[in-house]
């Protein structure tokens, strides 16, 4: 395939003829990264957009001062683009971007990008044009995402009998935030029996090849482009799982945008049923105690 090809797939030059596409190609530094290369690193200055031709991006914000860990705020493809900031005002970056599997990037600075604007206006202000539409849905889903952390946050203040009690109220709450039809079911792992027990079940629409049964040992992620299972686990234990199930195939920026989604719940709800549990022993533990000493 071309490089006029392998551009033409990717939505932000779809309106481009050939020729546009090769003038503005001379714009473009290419570069590959391997699996683990940090292509920007938080707060750092830059000028420049990168297009992602291959392979997977992560963008993800530093949690300590040390940058020891790190939140995915989002996991990008082939035909995503970031760093658009400081492409528009050359603001340093406000999170790193790493590649998490081979990688092959176009990069154009902000010099070259405006070069080619005064060069062919027509065309640049198409491209400028994309470039907001995808910042505005962007923007979009972070709105949703906080929504929904505000709701669970209000969740994790509430009193709960058991992490069972939460888990099946935190996916609930998610199911708002989910749009068009989804199935979810969700899971408590039993350590007695060492099998998973269904807590909550809303269905709305009739499953392909009926009922959809969870695992024994199930693997989190994506399974195709309409099923993800959400796991969570702490301190080495097996917790909780969801299986959630679209009516529609999603395309991979919207599996990517749900995915950063599902795992900062993994995350909190992981924690939150630990402290829950813990919770549940002192109480326990204090009321043999008060009946220790009424004896």
């Amino acid at each position: 395939m071309s490089e006029i090809q392998k551009l033409k797939e990717i939505a932000l030059f779809r309106n481009m003829s050939d020729a546009m596409l090769e003038g503005f190609s001379g714009y473009f530094k290419h570069t590959t990264y391997a699996p683990g290369d940090i292509i920007f690193r938080e707060k750092a200055s830059g000028d420049s957009l990168f297009i992602i031709v291959s392979g997977e991006v992560v963008i993800e914000k530093a949690m300590d001062l040390e940058g020891r860990e790190f939140k995915t705020l989002a996991i990008l493809a082939g035909g995503d683009f970031f760093g658009e900031m400081a492409l528009i005002d050359g603001a340093a970056r406000f999170a790193q971007a790493r590649a998490s599997s081979e990688a092959v990037l176009y990069e154009v600075s902000r010099d070259e990008f405006f070069a080619f604007i005064k060069q062919s206006p027509e065309t640049g202000i198409g491209i400028v044009s994309e470039i907001m539409r995808t910042v505005f849905r962007r923007l979009q889903h972070t709105s949703s995402e906080l929504t929904m952390l505000f709701d669970l946050s209000r969740l994790l203040l509430a009193h709960h009998k058991s992490p069972a009690e939460f888990f099946s109220a935190a996916m609930g709450e998610m199911r708002v935030y989910l749009e068009g039809s989804w199935n979810i079911k969700a899971y408590v792992y039993n350590i007695f029996n060492e099998e998973y027990e269904e807590v909550y079940s809303n269905g709305s629409f009739a499953p392909e090849g009926g009922p959809r049964a969870v695992p024994t040992r199930p693997e989190g992620g994506w399974q195709g482009d309409k099923v993800y299972t959400l796991l969570c686990s702490a301190d080495r234990r097996n917790l909780a799982c969801a299986v959630f199930e679209s009516s529609e195939k999603l395309s991979p920026v919207e599996k990517n945008n749900l995915a950063t989604i599902f795992n900062t719940i993994s995350s909190i709800a992981g924690s939150a049923m630990i402290n829950i549990e813990h919770q549940a022993e002192a109480a326990m533990l204090e009321k043999l105690k008060a009946r220790k000493n009424t004896i």
